[in-house]
């Protein structure tokens, strides 16, 4: 049975559909900008006729930079893109943090608007472990890499919207 960890982030000052874009089709963009060291390489491997651009079914290619060098390259793919909502999925598929005691993961970003041009950010990592793995220390450095680019992106768009 699949487990759950949740957790929140504010991002004061930046709209909704600003950050809706920057965690989804600019998310490569902003990942760059905002936090140079998250990633050394990334690339749309498939785009499910979204013209290369990220979209439902995509399947993204990570490697990550100095923030988890020990971590080897990744696959993931959005399974779940609902633009009304405000809710994106993306499914871990080989490397990475598979290799490393998931069986099967899943993190959710849901935006909600909170007031006048405020958002909350309600993420939730829904995972499996591989039989008598104890994952504290992985579920730790995977929840912290997270909460580093979200807190990372929604203040590079803060900064952007003082300029």
């Amino acid at each position: 049975m699949a487990s759950k960890i949740e957790f929140q982030a504010q991002a004061d000052q930046v709209d909704i559909e600003v950050l809706w874009k920057a965690l989804t089709k600019d998310k490569f963009e902003v990942a760059r900008k905002a936090a140079p060291d998250l990633f050394a390489e990334w690339q749309v491997l498939e785009s499910e006729g979204n013209g290369g651009n990220i979209g439902l079914g995509s399947l993204l290619y990570f490697r990550f930079g100095p923030v988890a060098p020990n971590v080897e390259p990744f696959k993931e793919r959005i399974v779940e893109l609902d633009e009304g909502n405000h809710l994106v999925k993306f499914q871990g598929l080989e490397g990475g943090f598979m290799k490393l005691g998931f069986t099967y993961y899943v993190l959710s970003l849901k935006l909600d608007r909170i007031g006048e041009g405020n958002t909350k950010i309600n993420a939730t990592f829904t995972y499996d472990l591989e039989k008598d793995f104890d994952g504290t220390q992985i579920l730790e450095e995977f929840t912290k890499i997270v909460k580093d680019y979200l807190n990372s992106a929604v203040s590079f768009l803060q900064q952007k919207n003082n300029v």
